[in-house]
């Protein structure tokens, strides 16, 4: 499988929420100022704006992806710095002109929508869909939200 990065404050509840929708891979983890050179990352997601994210996104290749949490504006100014060739953009969030949404959040989970197409990590198209994500206790929704928004990229369900 290939591996996920997540970058930003709640990065380890969006971890632990996307080991357990992905039944336990081991690719995921928490960057830090520490892990900034661990593995190489194949998905990139961005919680939030931070001086880790503009420290990784310049490493990405054309082939990886970048998910970005299209709530936090201020991470938009960082993809200035994404190489020129680079397509695999995706925004999740509460915004309504986000990739992946939340139609709806109830204290068993939340509903995940994919409002846009876009082709996941294996090169097949992800059509407009919705799914459920399942909250563990004291997950925030946006984590779930994130964690999910990896999960669509790389799953062939």
């Amino acid at each position: 499988m290939p591996s996920v990065g997540i970058v930003g404050n709640n990065g380890r509840e969006m971890t632990r929420a996307f080991l357990r929708m992905s039944r336990g891979a081991a690719s995921c983890y928490h960057i830090t100022d520490r892990q900034i050179l661990g593995p190489k990352v194949n998905v990139l997601v961005a919680a939030e704006a931070s001086p880790v994210l503009a420290k990784v996104i310049p490493s990405l290749g054309s082939e990886d992806f970048l998910i970005v949490n299209s709530d936090d504006t201020k991470i938009f100014t960082m993809l200035e710095t994404l190489p020129k060739n680079f397509s695999r953009l995706i925004t999740y969030g509460f915004n309504n002109r986000a990739c992946i949404t939340a139609s709806s959040v109830t204290q068993d989970g939340v509903q995940v929508c994919v409002q846009r197409g876009f082709c996941g990590i294996d090169g097949t198209e992800r059509e407009p869909h919705e799914f459920s994500a399942r909250t563990s206790c004291g997950e925030n929704s946006m984590s779930v939200l994130g964690a999910a928004a990896a999960w669509a990229v790389l799953s062939t369900d």
